[in-house]
């Protein structure tokens, strides 16, 4: 069955004993993280019992392919349902989940997180047409989607929000779902008994951190400033941003510079700037002019490729997530800088 993530408290009891399992994926890592937990903790509310919640990712079922079942089939040590996490699922994993699904004999509930999954993805297939398993896709939010999900978030806590301030907060949040709650959460610190938001509670509290530090991180990187490239992306990791999910933000940036570089071909400078400019940054045009000069297109193409391994590396070889996205980093400045 496929689902939207605001369809998860409406199919709550479905979860509870219908669904064995539940494919939660799609491009935006925030999402996917607020969606998963959320299924997570209706299986087993303590997430940190490792009795009850087991989590693994690929490299687990690399090294013991039968895994999945052993643990599916094995009773719960105190009672109760027990969840089986595979975080960063792909399309080689299908094989062992196909196997889970088939043999297992208990009511463990396997969820199952991933990327961007295309459409003819076997994973994907699979886990949309298997009527036990819920699938979920998470694409990045538009406007309305972030205000709905602000005013759920303030409405646990009996708080309401302007209208006239609904706008600027939505536009200082970040896209990723883990730091607007972080954001919100210290937003309703911050008022103390006061229950209505007003524009002088965004512009005082809220800041644009989250997404300047982003925009820093990718700039840095792409004009191969290594010290500041380090500190931004060492922040965002402290931040509770994932490595896949940095790999893959540094993947649309330079995705971004793709397209520019094509724009600069046909249309001119100034129309390639705009690929990769936001409103808020017309002060760094001259600098992105740099950026489209010094990535020519067989670079970019080569940074893309870069990427797209270093994420199946993280996936698959058990080796520690920052220390290979660290040296990613380290690469692709060293590009940057010596084409300057």
């Amino acid at each position: 069955m496929k689902a939207k993530p605001y369809q998860i408290n409406a199919l709550l009891p479905q979860i509870q004993k219908g669904f064995k399992g539940a494919l939660v994926f799609g491009p935006d890592f925030g999402i996917i993280q607020e969606v998963s937990e959320k299924i997570a903790k209706i299986i087993s509310p303590n997430l940190k019992d490792e009795f009850t919640a087991i989590k693994l990712t690929p490299a687990k079922l690399k090294e013991i392919p039968t895994f999945l079942i052993d643990e599916g089939n094995a009773p719960s040590f105190l009672g109760g349902r027990k969840l089986i996490w595979l975080k960063e699922a792909d399309n080689p994993t299908l094989p062992a989940i196909e196997d889970y699904f088939n043999q297992i004999k208990t009511d463990s509930f396997l969820l199952i997180t991933a990327g961007n999954l295309t459409k003819n993805s076997a994973l994907r297939q699979f886990c949309e047409t298997h009527s036990d398993i819920l699938s979920v896709v998470c694409y990045t939010e538009e406007a309305k989607d972030v205000a709905a999900f602000i005013r759920e978030v303030l409405a646990e806590k009996g708080i309401q929000v302007n209208p006239d301030a609904l706008p600027l907060l939505i536009e200082r949040l970040s896209e990723n779902r883990m730091a607007t709650r972080r954001e919100l959460d210290k937003l309703i610190c911050f008022l103390g008994d006061k229950k209505v938001i007003d524009l002088k509670d965004v512009f005082e509290i809220i800041t644009d951190t989250q997404n300047a530090s982003v925009d820093v991180f990718c700039h840095a990187v792409a004009t191969g400033d290594m010290k500041k490239a380090e500190k931004e992306y060492h922040l965002m990791l402290e931040n509770g941003e994932n490595p896949v999910g940095i790999i893959r933000i540094l993947f649309n940036y330079f995705n971004k510079l793709l397209d520019a570089s094509d724009s600069m071909e046909q249309e001119g400078m100034a129309v390639a700037v705009k690929k990769i400019m936001k409103p808020a940054q017309f002060r760094l045009e001259a600098s992105f002019q740099k950026q489209i000069l010094i990535w020519k297109k067989s670079f970019v193409l080569k940074v893309l490729n870069l990427l797209l391994e270093g994420e199946r590396q993280v996936k698959s070889t058990g080796l520690p997530a920052e220390l290979i996205l660290n040296r990613i980093i380290i690469q692709i400045t060293n590009v940057a800088r010596k084409n300057k």
